[in-house]
C-alpha cells in the first residue's frame, strides 16, 4: 500500500523536542554535557538508588522546564539512566513501579508532568489514569504547563483506551483549542492532542482549528500549526506546503522537521511521476509477438463474438489473466479490487457494524437477520434470528439490494443506527409503515467475526469447531479451551472439517496450543528462497495428558491440514473422518506493478481503511476506497514435520499424480442421502411447516426447547403434537428424518437463548463426531455407552466398527429388491396408506428375494 511518508513529532525527539541529543539518551542524557555515570557516582552527584534518582529528577522538574529543557527528553533520559543503574547491579523496584507509586501521591504539576512522560514510555501504562492526571493541567490557568500537558496528551501510548473515553477526552481538549482567551501555542497543542485521541468528528474539528492557525499573522504560530497538520497527515498542498517551505528555510529543529516532511512529499510525487511515465511508455511501446496475439484475439472477440458488446474489456482481460494463472495451478488467481477487498475482510475478520449475519428471506423477500453475532451490539440490543429489518434510520429496505442495506448497517464504531424491526405476529401493514414500538437503536462497534463455536458435551468431552484461520483464530481458541477446562473438560474434539484454511502464522499459533515449545509445525520450500521452519514457542494451553481428537474431511484444506498433520506427526492427536483436501502450497498476495491503493487518513491508526475515514488519493475519482489489484501466486510448498507433502499433484491433463492430503487414523465415511430424500426435505422446509410447528410450543416451553436442542434421545414423542404434525406432511420421509428437520430448526433458535452458535457437529446424528468421542473416551479407559446421553443415541459398538452391517452384506440384486419394495410402501403411505392385492403381492415377492 503506497502512502505518504510522514515523520510524526513523537518520533523525532532529535529534531523537535530535544536538539543536541542526537546521540541518544544514555546516562549522559540527564545533562547536556554530563560526565559518565561512573564518574557522577564517584563524585557523589549520581544517586546509587533508583528511587533516589526518581525523586531527585521529580524535584528538579520545575528547574528543567525553566531552563527550556523539554520534559519528554528528560523522561527518556530518566529511563535510560534507570537502565544504566540496573545494568550496574543496582537492585530494587523497577522504574515503572516507582513511577506508579509516585503518581498515587500528590505531586507538584511539573513533577507530575515528568512522571507521566516517563511512565507513558514504559511497559503497559494505564493510559486512562495518565490522561486524567494530564487533563486538569491542560485545562488549567498556567499556559506553559498546560501546553506541556497537551503535548504529552498527543503521545501514541495514551490512545490505548476505549473509544467512548477517547471521544470524551478529545472533546474536552477541543474546548481548550476553541477558547480564544487561551494562549495560541496551547490551543495548537490541544488541537493536536484532540486529533490524536478523537474519532472522525473530533479529528475534523481539530483539523479545522489547526487550519485556522495556519492563516495567522504570527509566523511562529503558522509554523507550529503547519508542523502539527503535517503530523496529522494533511496533504502537503497550497498554504500548508508554502508554510513548510518557509519554515524549512529557517535554521533549527523546526526547519529540519519541515524539510523532512517536504522531502517525503517530494519523494512521493517523484515516484508517482515515474509510474505515470512508465504507463505512458508501456502504452506507446510495441507489444512482443505473444502479447500481440492476445491483443488480436481480444479485438476479434469485441468485433465479432455474439456477446462482444456485452462483456466489458476489463472482464475479458481478467479472465485471460486467470486462465494463465490457472494453467499453472488451481490456487493461483487474480484479484480485482472488489474481490481483494472481500478476501481481505475474511482474513481480517473485523468490520464496523451492528454484528449480524443478514440476507434476503426467500419466503417473503424481506431483509432478515439470519443469525446475530452473539458478541455483537445487535444481540445485546435484543435482536434475534429471523428479525426483519424493514427500515434503517429513515430509509426503507424493502426492494433494496442486499449490498446497499449492508452498507448502511456498517459504519464507524460508536455511532448509532435506528432499525425498525418487524417480527412474525406483528400486523403485516407495519412492514410498509413502521411504528415507534418497532424501533431498536443499535450502537455500532468493531465487530470480530467469530472463528470458534464451542459446546461442552456429556461426559466432560469438549467440542470446538474452528471454521477459519483468521487473525483471531488462536486467541478465540485459547479462550474457548480455557473456559472448558474451568468447566471440567476431560477430553477435547477439535473440528476442522469445514475449515478451508487461512493464515500460516495462525496455523502455527493454533498448533502451539497443543504442542510443547520448539516443536516443528511446518516447513516451506520455495524455488527462489531457502527452506523455512516454523516452530512452536510457548507451553501448550491444553494439558499434555488430555486426550485430543481432530476431525478432518474433504473440505479441510491448507492451514487445517498443517495443524492436523503436525498433531498427527507428533503423536498428540488422533485424526478422525475423511482424507483432507490436499492443499499444501503457499500463496503470496502480490500487487501489480504500476498500480497503487487509494490513500486515506488512518484516523484510528489500525492500518486499514474504514468507510468513515477521509480519502486523500482517489485514483478513479469515484469517492470510494479502492485497492490495487493483486495476484495470489503460488510460490512455495508446505512440508509436515515428518517431511511429507500434503499437496495433491496433477498432470497437465488434470489426472491425479499424488493424492495428497492428510489421512485420518480413524476413517469414518459420512452417510450419503438419496437424491429424492434431499428433494423431499427441501420441499418440506420451503413450506415453512417446520417453523410453524416449532412456533406452536417454543416460546411457551423454553426449558424443553433448550433440553431437546442438546439431545432428544432420537425420540419423536418428546415433541408436543409431533404425530399429528407428521401425518399432516403427507411425506415419504420416515418419522426420524422429519425429527431431524424439527431438531435442526430448534437448535437454530436455541442459539439465541444460549447466546452462542452450536458447532455444526451434532453428537446425536454425526457418525464422525461419535467416532471421535469414542476415541478420546477410550484413551481415558472408558466406553461411550458408559455415558447415558451417548448410550441413548450412539449406535452399538459392534455396528460402529463395521462388524455388524447386514445391509452391506446383501448382494446387488437383493439391495435393488429392497429399495424397490421400500419405494412401493412409501408411495402407498403418501397416498391413502393402502396397497392393492397386486401391489401387495409384488412387495412380498421383492422382500422374499432377500430370504434366498
Amino acid at each position: 500500500m503506497q502512502r505518504t511518508l510522514l515523520l510524526p513529532l513523537f518520533l523525532a525527539p532529535t529534531l523537535f523536542l530535544a536538539p543536541g541529543l542526537a546521540g541518544g539518551f544514555a546516562a549522559g542524557a540527564l545533562a547536556a554535557s554530563a560526565p559518565p555515570l561512573v564518574a557522577l557516582r564517584a563524585q557523589g552527584a549520581m544517586p546509587t538508588d533508583l528511587g533516589a534518582l526518581v525523586d531527585r529528577e521529580l524535584e528538579r522538574a520545575a528547574d528543567h522546564l525553566e531552563r527550556g529543557q523539554p520534559l519528554w527528553a528528560r523522561a527518556l533520559g530518566l529511563r535510560d539512566a534507570a537502565k544504566a543503574l540496573e545494568a550496574g547491579g543496582v537492585a530494587g523496584p523497577s522504574l515503572d513501579s516507582l513511577l506508579d507509586k509516585r503518581l498515587e501521591g500528590q505531586l507538584p504539576p511539573t513533577a507530575l508532568l515528568l512522571a507521566v512522560a516517563a511512565r507513558s514510555a514504559g511497559l503497559e501504562p494505564d493510559a486512562k489514569a495518565l490522561i486524567e492526571h494530564l487533563l486538569p493541567i491542560a485545562r488549567g490557568e498556567d499556559g506553559a504547563l498546560a501546553a506541556e500537558a497537551a503535548d504529552l496528551l498527543s503521545k501514541p501510548a495514551l490512545r490505548r483506551i476505549d473509544r467512548d473515553e477517547r471521544t470524551e477526552y478529545a472533546s474536552a481538549l477541543l474546548d481548550v483549542a476553541r477558547d480564544g482567551s487561551r494562549q495560541a501555542d496551547l490551543r495548537i497543542h490541544a488541537a493536536r492532542a484532540a486529533f490524536s485521541l478523537g474519532g472522525g468528528t473530533e479529528k475534523r474539528a481539530a483539523r479545522g482549528e489547526m487550519l485556522a492557525f495556519l492563516r495567522s499573522s504570527d509566523a511562529e504560530l503558522r509554523a507550529r500549526a503547519g508542523l502539527a497538520l503535517a503530523e496529522a497527515g494533511e496533504e502537503l498542498i497550497g498554504d500548508l506546503e508554502r508554510e513548510l517551505e518557509r519554515v524549512a528555510a529557517l535554521p533549527g529543529a523546526q526547519g529540519e522537521l519541515a524539510e523532512a516532511y517536504l522531502r517525503a512529499e517530494r519523494s512521493k510525487r517523484l515516484r508517482d511521476r515515474k509510474l505515470e511515465d512508465l504507463r505512458k511508455q508501456y502504452d506507446s511501446a510495441s507489444l512482443p509477438p505473444e502479447l500481440e496475439t492476445i491483443s488480436s484475439v481480444l479485438e476479434m472477440v469485441e468485433a465479432l463474438h455474439l456477446d462482444g458488446e456485452v462483456v466489458p474489456r476489463e472482464e475479458l482481460v481478467e479472465a485471460g489473466i486467470n486462465g494463465l494463472l490457472r494453467y499453472l495451478d488451481e490456487h493461483s488467481t487474480f484479484f480485482p479490487s472488489e474481490e481483494y477487498a472481500a478476501f481481505l475482510q475474511d482474513l481480517e475478520a473485523e468490520y464496523g457494524g451492528i454484528g449480524a449475519f443478514v440476507g434476503e428471506d426467500r419466503e417473503d423477500g424481506l431483509f432478515t437477520i439470519t443469525r446475530p453475532i452473539y458478541s455483537g451490539p445487535a444481540y445485546r440490543a435484543g435482536l434475534q434470528s429471523d428479525d426483519k429489518i424493514v427500515r434503517v434510520d429513515d430509509w426503507p429496505t424493502i426492494g433494496q439490494p442486499t449490498e446497499e442495506v449492508i452498507k448502511r448497517l456498517k459504519g464507524q464504531p460508536g455511532t448509532d443506527v435506528k432499525l425498525y424491526i418487524w417480527r412474525r405476529g406483528m400486523p403485516p401493514e407495519w412492514i410498509e409503515r413502521p411504528t415507534p414500538e418497532m424501533l431498536v437503536e443499535v450502537t455500532r462497534a468493531q465487530i470480530e467475526i467469530p472463528a470458534v463455536h464451542a459446546q461442552m458435551l456429556p461426559g466432560g468431552v469438549g467440542l470446538i469447531e474452528l471454521n477459519q484461520f483468521s487473525r483471531v483464530a488462536s486467541s478465540e481458541l485459547t479462550t474457548a479451551i480455557q473456559e472448558m477446562l474451568r468447566s471440567g473438560m476431560r477430553a477435547l474434539v477439535l473440528d476442522l472439517r469445514s475449515n478451508p484454511g487461512g493464515l500460516l502464522e495462525e496455523a502455527v499459533n493454533v498448533s502451539d496450543l497443543f504442542l510443547p515449545p520448539d516443536q516443528l509445525v511446518v516447513s516451506t520450500e520455495s524455488r527462489v528462497q531457502g527452506r523455512e521452519d516454523h516452530r512452536t514457542v510457548a507451553a501448550p494451553v491444553l494439558p499434555a495428558e488430555m486426550p485430543l481428537a481432530v476431525l478432518i474431511g474433504r473440505f479441510s484444506a491448507s492451514a487445517s491440514e498443517i495443524v492436523a498433520g503436525a498433531l498427527q506427526d507428533h503423536g498428540r492427536a488422533v485424526l478422525v473422518g475423511d482424507r483432507s483436501f490436499g492443499k499444501g502450497s503457499v500463496q503470496n498476495l502480490i500487487p501489480l506493478r504500476g498500480f497503487s491503493d487509494d490513500s486515506f487518513v488512518d484516523e484510528n491508526r489500525n492500518r486499514r481503511f474504514d468507510p468513515w475515514e477521509r480519502l486523500t488519493v482517489d485514483h478513479d475519482k469515484d469517492g470510494e476506497y479502492d485497492f490495487a489489484p493483486r495476484v495470489k501466486l503460488t510460490i512455495a510448498r508446505y512440508l509436515l514435520p515428518s517431511g511429507r507433502s500434503i499437496h495433491r499433484e496433477f498432470d497437465r491433463d488434470r489426472n491425479v499424480i499424488s493424492e495428497g492430503g492428510v489421512e485420518p487414523g480413524v476413517k469414518v465415511d459420512l452417510p450419503r442421502l438419496d437424491g429424492w430424500r434431499l428433494t423431499e426435505r427441501r420441499r418440506i422446509l420451503e413450506t415453512r411447516s417446520v417453523r410453524d410447528f416449532v412456533d406452536q410450543w417454543f416460546s411457551a416451553d423454553l426449558e424443553r426447547a433448550r433440553a431437546l436442542a442438546e439431545t432428544d434421545g432420537k425420540r419423536t414423542d418428546v415433541y408436543p403434537g409431533f404425530e399429528d404434525f407428521y401425518r399432516s406432511l403427507a411425506t415419504t420421509l420416515d418419522r426420524d428424518e422429519v425429527r431431524l428437520l424439527v431438531r435442526a430448526e430448534l437448535r437454530r433458535r436455541v442459539q439465541d437463548l444460549r447466546g452462542g452458535e452450536f458447532p455444526l457437529g451434532d453428537f446425536q446424528e454425526d457418525p464422525q463426531l461419535q467416532a471421535a468421542i469414542r476415541a478420546v473416551l477410550t484413551t481415558l479407559g472408558e466406553r461411550a455407552d458408559g455415558v447415558p446421553a451417548f448410550r441413548a443415541v450412539f449406535p452399538e459398538e459392534s455396528a460402529a466398527d463395521g462388524s455388524h452391517m447386514p445391509i452391506a452384506a446383501l448382494d446387488s440384486t437383493q439391495r435393488a429388491a429392497l429399495s424397490t419394495a421400500l419405494d412401493s410402501l412409501r408411495a402407498a403411505r403418501a397416498a391413502d396408506g393402502r396397497l392393492s392385492n397386486e401391489e401387495l403381492e409384488r412387495v412380498l415377492d421383492l422382500l422374499g428375494r432377500l430370504d434366498r
